[in-house]
């Protein structure tokens, strides 16, 4: 529930995020049967790096995989992060 209410405060003090959202949800849920996903990368979200950080701040998003070439996100709570889009 916390992360339903963290997306939704987000996402009416900065709607520019929605887009962000959306594709993220996206992404992981075309990479369900890719074992080896990772997570996806600021370019795959058309996001920059610096405003994936206050995801990750807020707790809607997590650092899954850092290298020197690459940092791979994933959502924390993908459905409630869905619950959240939808209900705009």
């Amino acid at each position: 529930m916390e992360d339903y209410l963290n997306t939704v405060n987000l996402l009416a003090q900065k709607p520019e995020y929605l887009k962000t959202l959306q594709l993220a949800v996206q992404k992981e849920e075309g990479n369900l049967s890719n074992k080896q996903y990772l997570g996806w990368q600021w370019f795959d979200v058309e996001t920059h790096p610096v405003k994936l950080m206050n995801l990750v701040t807020r707790s809607i998003v997590k650092v899954n995989s850092k290298s020197n070439k690459s940092t791979c996100y994933l959502l924390k709570n993908k459905e409630s992060i869905k619950r959240a889009i939808e209900r705009l």
